[in-house]
């Protein structure tokens, strides 16, 4: 397994973008079979197929995008450390990429979502994406936060250190020039006000009229 994992790490290293592809594809069959090999080496790897997302070649960029969403399925709460540099590289190719390259981007920030520690995910989304100015990294951080909330529930939420934040942010999209991004913001506020304390910190952060 280490072989093969230093096979597919130099393919990555190479300038050939079929050996690339298939590095890219052999990583995640890797971390199925022996994942105990890949944590040792996880900063390294992400970092390896990071660089690739950004690739001139849309379709090493596609391959690469989707070995980190399948990365984040199969080792779940062991890429809590990645999540943020994984994050920080697919969100801007939400706005500036083919639909296709959007689409996967896209579905493996859900991924992320999903499979790390939930708070890990909440900060990630508020740190890195919603406050974009871009449209549409905006409208897939806002619709991935409102999932991620509705999974937690409101209860819950109101026990964290991100409440207030929270509050804050979900007034903010509610407000967004986009109209799908303020559609998720205005269910994120309608979740909120069912809770006392939520409510409380909304009427704080939000003047009546926004309101």
């Amino acid at each position: 397994p280490q072989q093969s994992l230093q096979e597919a790490l130099s393919m990555l290293g190479g300038d050939d973008w079929e050996l690339k592809k298939k590095g890219l594809f052999n990583i995640p069959r890797l971390a199925e079979s022996h994942p105990e090999v890949l944590l040792g080496r996880l900063r390294e790897i992400c970092l390896a197929a990071t660089s690739e997302v950004t690739n001139l070649r849309s379709k090493v960029s596609c391959s690469a995008i989707v070995t980190l969403g399948e990365l984040f399925a199969i080792l779940k709460k062991d890429m809590d450390s990645e999540a943020d540099g994984v994050a920080a590289v697919l969100l801007p190719m939400v706005w500036n990429s083919p639909e296709f390259i959007q689409k996967a981007a896209c579905q493996s920030l859900g991924m992320m979502v999903e499979n790390v520690t939930p708070a890990r995910a909440m900060t990630v989304l508020m740190d890195r994406g919603v406050k974009s100015r871009y449209v549409q990294v905006r409208k897939c951080a806002a619709e991935l936060l409102l999932s991620l909330m509705e999974k937690m529930g409101v209860t819950k939420l109101a026990g964290t250190p991100r409440a207030e934040r929270l509050a804050h942010v979900a007034g903010t999209l509610a407000q967004d020039c986009h109209k799908d991004t303020r559609h998720y913001g205005q269910e994120m506020v309608k979740m909120l006000l069912n809770n006392q304390k939520f409510k409380k910190l909304l009427e704080q952060s939000l003047s009546p009229h926004d309101l």
